[in-house]
């Protein structure tokens, strides 16, 4: 079984990138499964354990990852698994947040890179030139909410504790990010250590390593280098007719949830939109009328009757907020 690792700060496209690489290695032969970061029966861990994971002391912490990484075995007719954000988000993270010494990280990554060498593993990263151009985009796609959470979680760690005067300090934000607050300077103060390291570690890495620029944030390319880089063929983009498209657009909501979203189309593709205005993409499976949604584990399946009286689609979700959820969405009629 080969494992391919994605890494790369928050909104770098790890899942997005992740998931293309499972989803577009299969037409090649290959059987391929990826684990989003919070999936519940992750091979290695995920972020329903951050809470547990940040109370344990430095030995316990250590000794948690390390558990972790040794849980890892091969799947059985599973050619290619996909992870992203395990190792040096989750992994490396955790270990900067406790405020680790460097010489520590290093043994530790240089540890969990002995564990892998069965796996065949590339470890693939998504780089962001500076932390300033990283803050830029996630102030920007994220917004005041993603900041305030991971400025809670951060603040109650050792990380936090060692480092409260320079996040405090009332400098000015890059532009296009919110005003410079605690909140901001912690997390780049955060980033800026942990990317650092995402560039340094790699030196130790025993397999193949993949380093792709997105500061354009050319989706397209990056997606055709990681593949090109991995060895498999590029895909071109699933060609849906206009009629079909616009068959699966309108407002639904949920039989059981009771939830409203809105399929709408550009006329080339198809999207997700929420109460709240966050609009995921959908991406082609290849399966007639089945979509998943864009660097989430999340089925979307139009109902196959195009005659009938009121269109549904089904969501099934590994993962279950008050966006992604497993339900049956009717399309609402006007009264």
């Amino acid at each position: 079984m080969r494992l391919v690792l994605i890494e790369g700060a928050p909104c770098s496209g790890k899942s997005s990138i992740a998931q293309h690489v499972a989803l577009h290695a299969t037409p090649s032969g290959v059987t391929a499964r990826w684990f989003h970061e919070r999936e519940p029966d992750h091979p290695v861990f995920h972020f329903s354990h951050l809470n547990d994971l940040l109370r344990f002391e430095p030995d316990q912490l250590e000794e948690a990852l390390m558990t972790g990484w040794r849980a890892l075995k091969p799947i059985p007719r599973l050619d290619l698994l996909v992870l992203d954000g395990t190792l040096m988000n989750l992994t490396m993270g955790l270990m900067v947040a406790m405020e680790a010494p460097e010489d520590r990280i290093r043994r530790v990554f240089g540890d969990i890179v002995e564990l892998l060498r069965p796996f065949e593993p590339t470890l693939v990263q998504l780089t962001y030139p500076d932390v300033d151009q990283w803050l830029r985009t996630v102030s920007a796609q994220r917004g005041a909410h993603w900041i305030h959470v991971m400025h809670t979680l951060l603040a109650q760690t050792p990380f936090a504790r060692a480092h409260a005067a320079t996040s405090d300090a009332p400098t000015s934000a890059p532009r296009g990010t919110p005003a410079r607050s605690p909140e901001i300077g912690l997390l780049r103060a955060f980033y800026a250590r942990l990317m650092g390291l995402m560039s340094d570690l790699p030196e130790l890495w025993l397999g193949q390593h993949v380093d792709v620029a997105v500061q354009d944030e050319d989706w397209p390319r990056v997606r055709r280098d990681v593949m090109a880089a991995l060895g498999y063929p590029s895909s071109e983009p699933t060609v849906i007719s206009r009629r079909a498209l616009m068959g699966c657009a309108g407002p639904f909501r949920g039989l059981n949830t009771g939830c409203d979203v809105t399929v709408t189309t550009d006329g080339h593709a198809l999207f997700l939109q929420h109460h709240d205005y966050v609009v995921h993409p959908l991406i082609p499976t290849g399966a007639p009328r089945s979509y998943l949604v864009e660097g989430y584990p999340s089925v979307v399946t139009f109902d196959a009757d195009r005659s009938a009286q009121s269109p549904r689609f089904q969501m099934r979700s590994a993962l279950h907020n008050d966006r992604l959820v497993t339900d049956t969405f009717c399309r609402v009629t006007a009264s």
